[in-house]
């Protein structure tokens, strides 16, 4: 029999931790220049000073299938609790850290810890909640992510002219707060609990004896899922030196126009509550990537730094919506047994696209030449545009999925 029932504070106590894994790459972004400055004499540094950005993800593409795994073994609160203080620790050691080494292995840290975070986050929330409350919190956690990394790209570069490249680092400090609020206010969820709970909700996907880890459903879904993240993060990453191109410098007036163009992000999120009550899975998801590639194929064209600010907004638009239609189709398969594996899996996935994200638009920059971003978004609008295909061969034409969210 449930005893306790979950409700508005367990919501907001689980998707807050969304934001610790959104600084892991979004307040170095505006400080880039700062770190090349400071550590570009290092050798094969144009790559090595981007990876402290990426390498996180590349943490969470590693860890989350295991931090699922243990998840579903040992139990998601635990876990939580205690990445959230490592997580702290490491996140502020940059604040005593002036050479390059300690600084990687210090970014290692934070991304290990943010691959349990995430992945045992979510799936609290899935079992928590249920039905159009789950999708509803999930759909929150997505916009909430967005709307931080809006939040941080002037604040972290607004520290980085102010303190250095250094000053950032001391946000992570806030990662202890939320330790006590997890500790607080949330609980293990029995197995009992929670079939309970499903059958209430879906019947029909309830944890039953013998129930099989969707793995059609779940490779359709990191497919899309890892080049919807590569385009998720390569504006986000890369408008700062973009700009630059532009004769714009300063790393505060970088990270405010960063934060106008990710605007896009959670307003993209919130009109996903809305758009796809109309469309199927398979409309939804070509709208944003035709979106994505129109915001692609309008920045490689922008000939002033406002056109590029306003057609980045287009492309972070598409972004936004993404985000919320890949997390609410994963887990909308996933029972008890087997949550924390599913979810770790696509947590993974989409950390992999953040990571390749840089990796590969370095790639494409190299391939058109120089600083030629404009080049290099353009090739991201033809790949974009392709999804577009892939999505009507891959994608069945099927019946909106269930998601009343309230963003």
């Amino acid at each position: 029999m449930v005893t306790r029932k979950a409700g508005t504070i367990q919501g907001i106590i689980l998707i807050l931790p969304i934001t610790l894994t959104v600084m892991g790459a979004v307040l170095l972004a505006p400080i880039m220049p700062l770190l090349m400055q400071a550590f570009g004499h290092i050798e094969h540094a144009d790559y090595l000073v981007p990876i402290l950005i990426s390498i996180p993800a590349l943490c969470i593409a590693l860890g989350a299938p295991l931090a699922g795994w243990m998840a579903d073994r040992v139990g998601r609160r635990k876990l939580l609790i205690g990445a959230i203080g490592l997580y702290s620790v490491c996140g502020v050691l940059p604040l005593f850290i002036t050479t390059y080494p300690p600084l990687l292995l210090s970014r290692i840290g934070v991304g290990l810890c943010e691959a349990v975070i995430i992945t045992c986050s979510t799936t609290l929330i899935g079992d928590y909640f249920s039905g159009a409350q789950r999708d509803k919190w999930l759909g929150s956690q997505a916009a909430l992510a967005s709307l931080t990394a809006m939040l941080l790209f002037p604040v972290a570069g607004w520290l980085g002219q102010q303190y250095g490249w250094q000053g950032p680092f001391a946000i992570y400090g806030l990662a202890f707060l939320f330790m006590i609020g997890v500790i607080v206010f949330t609980w293990d969820v029995t197995k009992q609990e929670a079939a309970e709970t499903e059958v209430a909700a879906t019947p029909a996907q309830a944890d039953m004896p013998g129930a099989q880890f969707p793995w059609a459903h779940m490779v359709k879904v990191c497919f899309f899922t890892l080049v919807g993240g590569v385009m998720f993060y390569i504006l986000q990453f890369q408008l700062s030196s973009a700009l630059a191109t532009f004769d714009i410098q300063d790393t505060g007036q970088a990270g405010m126009m960063l934060a106008v163009a990710s605007i896009g992000v959670p307003a993209g999120a919130i009109a996903y509550r809305y758009i796809h009550k109309l469309l199927n899975t398979q409309k939804l998801i070509l709208l944003e990537f035709a979106i994505l590639a129109l915001g692609f194929f309008g920045m490689s064209q922008a000939d002033t730094p406002l056109m590029l600010i306003i057609t980045g907004f287009i492309n972070q638009f598409g972004a936004g919506m993404v985000l919320p239609t890949m997390l609410t189709w994963a887990v909308s398969r996933l029972v008890f047994s087997f949550r924390g594996r599913g979810t770790g899996i696509w947590q993974s996935t989409f950390a992999i696209g953040q990571f390749v994200s840089t990796v590969s638009f370095s790639f494409v920059l190299q391939q058109v030449g120089g600083n030629n971003f404009q080049g290099a978004f353009m090739v991201f609008s033809v790949v974009a545009a392709a999804m577009c295909v892939m999505t009507l061969l891959l994608i069945k034409p099927a019946r909106p999925v269930n998601t009343a969210m309230a963003l």
